[in-house]
């Protein structure tokens, strides 16, 4: 499917081939999230393409784009992970930064203020690797202890409650 132009290749259609993302950006990972899709270049500048009604391609707008749209704040990233409407990416400091949906608090940032451009995820905590999800997210801190924000109504967090977090807490 390709109704929100999340293929990245100019247009709607849907294609039952791989097509090339337009842009002649060289990639060095892709992550497909829910109707949008990101991507860090190979000097590590995170561009993404698709739906953007809830600002999960971090450029300040709520527009879509069927082609790559560069994420605003000139941030470097080492990794980068698309959820369903919102994006979440490490810089190679191990800073976490989210952009998008906040209703359910995914973005970690201790608000559920939503965002249409990156702010870093409260807490100070030097992560390795994010996981935007449906309405959570979680992180690995590089000392390998795990972190989860975000919606926690079935108790997907892992902190033995069933609270909403709004900013980062330790998986028990």
């Amino acid at each position: 499917v390709n109704d929100s132009g999340e293929l990245g290749d100019g247009t709607t259609t849907n294609q039952r081939t791989p097509v090339a993302v337009m842009g002649g950006l060289t990639f060095a990972m892709v992550s497909a999230g829910g109707f949008h899709a990101c991507g860090l270049t190979t000097a590590g500048k995170a561009y993404c393409w698709g739906s953007n009604s809830f600002g999960q391609l971090g450029n300040t707008t709520n527009t879509p784009s069927v082609i790559p749209v560069a994420v605003a704040g000139n941030l470097t990233f080492a990794m980068i992970n698309a959820g369903n409407r919102h994006t979440c990416g490490v810089t190679p400091d191990g800073v976490a930064y989210c952009w998008g949906d906040n209703s359910s608090a995914n973005l970690g940032n201790g608000t559920r203020e939503s965002s249409f451009a990156p702010v870093p995820v409260a807490g100070g905590i030097t992560f390795a690797k994010v996981n935007a999800g449906r309405f959570h997210t979680c992180g690995l801190s590089t000392n390998g202890t795990a972190y989860c924000w975000g919606s926690n109504s079935g108790g997907q967090l892992g902190d033995g409650t069933a609270i909403d977090q709004l900013s980062p807490v330790a998986v028990r």
